[in-house]
């Protein structure tokens, strides 16, 4: 009785292993093949457009271990199972926050015990990434600086969302340069000074790390216009460090003792072009848009959901803020003059307030005005300062998304081109009270706070819409790869030719054709998408630019 028992399991086993045998041999069908053109592929493509190498460096903050097969078996896996593209979405994330939580709520978090490494004492990683890996959205960049692109991570069925060329827009100092090289070349080419003038997107700055603008600046800090300027209209500059300094950290307001400091430090010009400490003078906005009477900024979220070509889209809600000190041009208070979320923090923790910040439950309402531009258009009809029932439309979000796009071309030059990268921006605008608008600075993983119930809303609601456009593209240049694919394959098979031999010039122009990033093949955002388009290089002349930009500006 027991050897027949024995005798059923082993042939109920060995028809198991038959059936796994011949199931895996039809559903990877020619899988040497697609395996073979895929590594081509990846290698291939990452050659021809991501140039920079993989910095080795020890520091791992998200504790995974590289592998150099990994795209091989990733992109092979995804070719043979569509759904895990073209319906699921698989990302991780290390950083806690609104974002973390708004991936895991909504998609699959295929690394669900990631989380920050503080501190580089840990040397051994916790985790490999798994084959499903389509939109990892990390915090930091670490898959582009600690892995070798396109064998262990970036593959051709991956969107990422950092680049590494971000500094040419977040660096302030980067900023500066990139605008004031972008107008010299405007002027070069013979634009008019209308042009010149919609292309300004930052107020006046002066370069303290380059010598002339240097030796202008502290010129004109001596001169006796500056005195009276100061006397009559309050502070007349800021400065702030170029580097990865964000949230109020390195800005200081002219006020007379900061002045003086400045004028040591430098020597009063004497030491322009000796002194290469990335800061910059900027001229300080003294008669701001206020709300009772607090000084408020407006910050716009915005994409480059693609940089080959380049793509960029801007979200239609915004966030409002105003300085937590009474707005006086003549205060010695930064509070008046600063809006932002570090300086409030710190204000409230040096006044004793009860005001936790990081609790979500805190009514910060009077802090953080989560107004949809909307209701600003509604106060300034109230004010009498505008009559324009449409001005939103008409002007405020063309003229923001002509200076978005104007700083995307002042660097265009400089940012890597390659569709499987994205990044995620703010820029921080100011508006006069006679409603011009500068923008005061970029930067590159903008922090997505729980400051209101409203606020978390609109950044998981924000961060939902970011996945969708990264979906929508991944899922476009996936089919037009799976075309390629099956082509290359059957010329393969047909005329019994090795993958060298089939790989034509005629190939690789539709090769390269696949990989810029547009929507086709049916795929298109989701209706409810808060995302505006405003720049499309896949569009024809100034349709590029939604027509923001004349074709004599150019």
């Amino acid at each position: 009785m027991f050897g027949k028992v024995i005798v059923l399991i082993m042939s109920i086993l060995s028809h198991l292993l038959i059936y796994n045998f011949i199931r895996i041999s039809l559903v990877y069908k020619n899988k040497q093949e697609v395996d073979q053109i895929l590594t081509y592929l990846n290698k291939y493509l990452t050659t021809t457009y991501y140039a920079p190498p993989a910095n080795h460096s020890a520091y791992n903050s998200i504790l995974v271990k590289p592998e150099f097969d990994y795209c091989k078996r990733s992109d092979l896996y995804k070719f043979y199972h569509p759904d895990v593209i073209m319906t699921d979405t698989y990302t991780f994330r290390e950083a806690k926050g609104v974002i973390k939580e708004a991936l895991r709520s909504s998609y699959y978090d295929c690394i669900p015990k990631m989380y920050h490494k503080l501190q580089n004492t840990q040397s051994f990683s916790k985790h490999v990434l798994p084959e499903q890996l389509t939109l990892p959205f990390t915090y930091y960049d670490q898959l582009i600086h600690k892995f070798k692109v396109g064998q262990a991570s970036l593959c051709l069925f991956q969107k990422y969302n950092h680049l590494p060329s971000r500094h040419v827009l977040s660096h302030k100092d980067n900023l500066m340069n990139n605008q004031y090289k972008y107008i010299d070349s405007l002027r070069e080419k013979g634009v008019d000074q209308e042009c010149i003038n919609n292309a300004t997107f930052i107020p006046k700055t002066y370069r303290l790390f380059q010598k002339q603008d240097c030796k202008e600046f502290f010129d004109y800090l001596n001169s006796n216009e500056y005195q009276d300027k100061i006397a009559e209209e309050g502070p007349q500059f800021i400065t702030k460090v170029g580097l990865e300094v964000h949230r109020g950290r390195g800005i200081k307001v002219l006020f007379p003792e900061e002045t003086k400091k400045l004028q040591e430090t430098y020597k009063n010009g004497k030491r322009c072009g000796v002194d290469h400490s990335l800061l910059v003078a900027q001229q300080y906005i003294g008669n701001p848009m206020l709300y009772n009477n607090h000084k408020i900024e407006f910050r716009i979220y915005w994409v480059l959901a693609s940089t080959y070509p380049i793509i960029a889209y801007a979200y239609d809600k915004t966030l409002i803020r105003r300085c937590i000190a009474p707005f006086d041009k003549f205060s010695l208070n930064k509070e008046a003059h600063v809006c932002n979320t570090a300086i409030v923090k710190s204000t409230l923790k040096q006044r004793g307030s009860d005001l936790d910040m990081d609790d979500e439950n805190a009514d910060e309402s009077e802090l953080f005005i989560d107004w949809k531009l909307d209701y600003l258009q509604d106060l300034l009809l109230k004010q009498g300062k505008i009559k324009d029932k449409n001005w939103l439309q008409n002007y405020l979000y063309p003229t923001v998304d002509r200076m978005i796009i104007h700083a995307i071309k002042s660097v265009e030059g400089q940012i890597t081109r390659d569709s499987r990268l994205a990044e995620f921006f703010a820029a921080d605008f100011i508006m006069t009270d006679d409603l011009k608008i500068h923008i005061m600075e970029i930067n590159y993983n903008p922090q997505t706070l729980k400051t209101t119930l409203a606020r978390e809303k609109q950044h998981t609601k924000m961060t939902q819409d970011m996945i969708d456009i990264q979906n929508a593209y991944l899922r476009s240049k996936y089919l037009r790869f799976k075309k390629i694919i099956i082509k290359i394959l059957a010329k393969m098979k047909k005329d019994k030719r090795s993958l060298d031999q089939v790989i034509t010039p005629k190939i690789i122009e539709e090769i390269n054709e696949a990989y810029k990033d547009k929507l086709d093949q049916g795929i298109k955002l989701k209706d409810d998408n808060l995302f505006r388009l405003i720049m499309d290089e896949n569009l024809p002349g100034t349709k590029q630019y939604k027509d923001l930009i004349q074709t004599k500006c150019l």
